[in-house]
């Protein structure tokens, strides 16, 4: 790519889509960002100070954009409840009348409308969706909408996280290849950051640690000391199951902020402007940078 391009970023987050847009050397003149969580907001302040703001992504009809010279549409919005917006894409005043408005799942139909408003004046958009592993009849509803099928990609091919995800983009791409990434060499060495990830006994987390045997019950957590692939990262570490626990002294400690980070194979060092639990909810709501790159290694 040589021509330098405008993007819009929905549900933004820390910003992983300009990650990986620099890091594929991919040249931008404006990076326009739709944020409210102000902790993720801080982080691409910080890294990435040339972002474009624009707020909730539900008043974009208020947008002071130049539309059809958006080239590039990207997002990943949530989808909790998205099997019972089984409404017809065709009929759009009953969908605001009876769809999932003011469910997090709603949220992809401002992604749809703002694609759509997009198309009404430059048919070329390109556009990436992303999104969490879902019912089969949601996954063919999104399919539908979107004109395009979902591929899925598991992150555990080019990191060492095991994050299962669907992607929707209108160009080509296939799976990255397996680099074979194991947690065991990229464990913390750094002992003020394994210090942030040390937490004391309570009985919730006695009960997640499981003296170290693992998920015998959903109320346990995975011991992945001696792992080669972690589970997925979400907001909080502090809850069952999640991506797993590390042992430490006479008991255990949560994933460091460097191995989160690498994880979602982001910069180490990328979230410093947070604290530990400031991190661990940006984190967890990302993207794993390299998988996008792969994927926008495919868009002319």
């Amino acid at each position: 790519m040589t021509k330098s391009i405008n993007v819009l970023s929905l549900f933004d987050g820390m910003s992983c889509a300009q990650i990986a847009l620099n890091r594929l050397d991919v040249k931008y003149d404006k990076y326009y960002a739709s944020e409210v969580d102000k902790h993720a907001i801080k982080v691409t302040n910080t890294n990435y100070p040339n972002t474009i703001h624009l707020g909730d992504v539900t008043e974009w009809h208020k947008w002071n954009i130049d539309w059809e010279n958006i080239d590039l549409l990207m997002g990943g919005t949530p989808c909790q409840d998205f099997s019972q917006a089984r409404l017809s894409h065709k009929d759009k005043s009953v969908r605001q009348i009876k769809g999932l408005r003011g469910r997090k799942s709603s949220l992809f139909y401002e992604y749809l409308d703002i694609l759509n408003h997009i198309k009404s004046k430059n048919k070329n958009i390109k556009f990436l969706l992303e999104n969490v592993k879902m019912k089969k009849e949601s996954e063919i509803a999104l399919n539908d909408y979107l004109g395009v099928d979902g591929v899925h990609i598991n992150s555990k091919l080019v990191t060492f996280q095991s994050r299962p995800r669907i992607y929707w983009a209108n160009w080509q791409f296939d799976q990255p290849d397996d680099l074979d990434i194991s947690f065991q060499e990229n464990k913390s060495t750094t002992q003020k950051n394994i210090d942030e990830a040390i937490v004391n006994k309570t009985p919730s987390r006695i009960r997640m640690w499981n003296n170290g045997n693992g998920r015998e019950s959903k109320s346990n957590c995975d011991n992945i000391t001696n792992s080669k692939k972690i589970g997925c990262l979400t907001g909080k570490q502090d809850r069952c199951p999640n991506s797993g626990l590390v042992a430490y002294k006479d008991f255990c400690r949560y994933l460091t902020r460097d191995e989160m980070e690498k994880a979602q194979t982001v910069p180490v060092g990328y979230t410093d402007c947070l604290s530990y639990n400031q991190a661990q909810k940006v984190l967890g709501n990302g993207w794993t940078v390299d998988v996008v790159c792969h994927i926008l290694k495919g868009m002319k």
